[in-house]
């Protein structure tokens, strides 16, 4: 097993997601029409309400990173969801693949287009907001990135494992996760100001950390950016892990079958 040969299977799983995309017209909405809508839409109701800087500073690094997460994460899911609707998902698994060369490979796609998106609502930010995402330093902006880029391969690992458990009732998944992160982890709102449940649940979702990081960069308190990451690496490690597990179930069970045809 040769590194260039395990690059190459990734770089595989990446080039489809490419091919399916660009065959798609619908993906310009997905990189750029609703991403300037929801960047648009938080940004003048900021000017409606009159609010200051920093909340509007607090609101669009929200806005922002939850486009960023949600572009990123359908990316992931979309290697099996596809499959899955096209009925040929036992074909994936027939060629040399691993759960985790998919996953790298299609996060690796994600975050070409999320960094691509990223830019221009850091542009358009700029220029109708006077919003600079660059305040707390490149640095800053790397980490923050790279954490949300994490949390979207975790949450597009749930989808593809979902899928391999339930079929084509998990597909909701998809897109009902990233609702569930925008609740509890503080995307536009503090976490203090949940319930104390939820609260709980918002330390269990590394994204809050992140969030948390980037936006003390403005003067939001303080942030635990280590036990975010830690979180994170766990997180991930252990989706591959049950990934491989579910791939496994999935060809002794014959859901592959059942979902192709």
């Amino acid at each position: 097993m040769s590194l260039q040969g395990e690059i190459n299977k990734c770089l595989s799983a990446a080039y489809k997601n490419w091919i399916i995309s660009k065959r798609n017209v619908f993906t310009v909405f997905e990189l750029v029409f609703w991403p300037l809508i929801s960047l648009l839409s938080i940004g003048l109701m900021t000017r409606f309400l009159g609010v200051g800087g920093d909340t509007v500073a607090f609101l669009l690094v929200g806005a922002i990173g939850l486009t960023i997460l949600q572009i990123c994460q359908i990316d992931v899911a979309y290697v099996l969801l596809f499959d899955m609707w096209s009925k040929s998902i036992k074909n994936t698994f027939v060629s040399p693949v691993r759960g985790y060369h998919l996953v790298l490979g299609a996060l690796l796609f994600g975050m070409v287009r999320g960094t691509f998106a990223f830019t221009i609502l850091v542009v358009i930010s700029r220029i109708l907001f006077g919003f600079d995402f660059l305040a707390g330093g490149f640095h800053t902006v790397l980490i923050f990135l790279a954490g949300v880029f994490a949390v979207s391969a975790i949450i597009g690992m749930i989808v593809c494992i979902s899928i391999l458990l339930f079929g084509q009732k998990a597909d909701v998944a998809a897109w009902s996760l990233s609702g569930v992160i925008m609740l509890i982890s503080g995307i536009y709102y503090p976490v203090s100001v949940l319930p104390e449940p939820l609260q709980l649940m918002a330390r269990a979702v590394p994204l809050t950390y992140f969030l948390e990081y980037y936006r003390s960069a403005y003067g939001f308190g303080d942030h635990n950016i280590v036990i975010g990451v830690l979180m994170v690496a766990a997180y991930m490690i252990a989706g591959l892990i049950v990934l491989e597990m579910t791939i496994e179930r999935a060809r002794k069970t014959g859901i592959l079958l059942r979902l192709s045809e």
